[in-house]
């Protein structure tokens, strides 16, 4: 049986305890009947969170995704971790705000991608890691003038495992100068 038709019947399920229910209230019933009522309602919805639990449909299989930017303008001292305080999705919740750490929520495949946006004069070197393990990176070097902005961006799909930590951080040896709201970064767990 397929998820879709599952969760329809869960649905279908819940749409029945409810009915039940109204039934029971708005009802002339005996002591018997309300009996055996509640009885099937109980019954419904015990069917109704077995098929839940049979479908797969636990953490490991939730949507997990997230989008976030900065909210202002930043400089970050070397090895400083970026946090992206202004959350856009955070499906799952495995993104933290606070730190700007995403968990994997589940073993499987990831993609995330990352963007930052320097200002005339200025350079950025942001890298991917995890677990504390660089494992992607752009760089920009915007100090040879002309007055422009330069925006640097970077795509990588990863095998990770449940508990995995991922951060973007600083990994040159000057300060990265990110500007805010251009600069993002993302993910999504791809299975």
């Amino acid at each position: 049986m397929s998820g879709g038709k599952q969760w329809i019947e869960v649905v279908i399920g819940i749409t029945m305890l409810v009915c039940f229910t109204n039934e029971s209230v708005n009802a002339d019933c005996n002591k018997h009947t309300t009996s055996r009522l509640l009885k099937n309602q109980i019954s419904l919805l015990e069917k109704s969170v077995t098929m839940v639990v049979d479908s797969g449909c636990d953490s490991d299989n939730l949507p997990t995704a997230f989008h976030a930017e900065m909210s202002s303008t930043k400089i970050h001292p070397k090895d400083a971790i970026f946090v992206y305080d202004r959350v856009v999705t955070n499906e799952g919740s495995a993104y933290n705000q606070q730190t700007g750490k995403f968990t994997t929520p589940a073993t499987g495949l990831y993609l995330f991608a990352w963007s930052a946006l320097s200002d005339p004069g200025k350079t950025s070197d942001v890298a991917l890691f995890v677990n504390g393990k660089r494992t992607g990176r752009i760089a920009q070097n915007n100090t040879g003038g002309g007055g422009k902005y330069i925006t640097a961006s970077s795509t990588v799909i990863l095998t990770l495992k449940k508990g995995d930590i991922v951060h973007l951080a600083d990994s040159s040896n000057t300060p990265a100068y990110l500007r805010g709201e251009y600069s993002t970064f993302s993910g999504v767990r791809l299975g």
